[in-house]
């Protein structure tokens, strides 16, 4: 959380998309988890927001989630958190820049959204309309065996290797 674009998304999401969120869903509650968040993401802790700070393991939070958000405006990375995501059964809800260089379909795999009353309004679909949620869930969860599990990855890896020996 102390990464700058993750601090970012973190005060962007809590001032700019839940106000519209809880607009509809009041009861609506948030879990930031990452190690060192700054002061200005600490204070975001109230009303329905929790900040965890580093925690030992990320999955107890997964799963008492419905949903992840990554609401990133910049930044770079490999994007493991939304294959994480994906692959326990937690549909995503993401901005362009914050799934950048996954394989991903918006309305398949994830949901995607740019602004802010588009990031509530598919959030906020998403926790409430159970055939989409378990249709995104489930062609999330194939992309994820399909393409980044591990096995699948080694085999292509070695695929490479195979054709550069060559």
């Amino acid at each position: 959380m102390n990464y700058p674009p993750g601090s970012d998304a973190a005060l962007y999401f809590c001032n700019e998309i839940l106000p519209r969120i809880k607009r509809v869903m009041e009861n609506v509650q948030v879990w930031i988890v990452g190690a060192n968040p700054p002061l200005k993401v600490k204070k975001l802790s109230e009303n329905g927001v929790h900040v965890t700070g580093r925690v030992e393991d990320v999955v107890p939070y997964y799963k008492q989630s419905t949903a992840c958000i990554v609401p990133l405006r910049a930044g770079g990375g490999t994007r493991l958190k939304i294959l994480e995501a994906m692959a326990l059964g937690r549909p995503v809800i993401s901005t362009s820049i914050g799934c950048e260089g996954l394989d991903v379909v918006d309305g398949k795999h994830l949901l995607i959204a740019d602004n802010p009353e588009q990031f509530a309004e598919k959030t906020v679909r998403v926790l409430m309309d159970r055939i989409l949620y378990q249709r995104i869930v489930s062609e999330a969860r194939q992309l994820v065996v399909d393409k980044y599990d591990w096995d699948t990855l080694a085999k292509d890896l070695l695929h490479i290797y195979d054709e550069l020996r060559r």
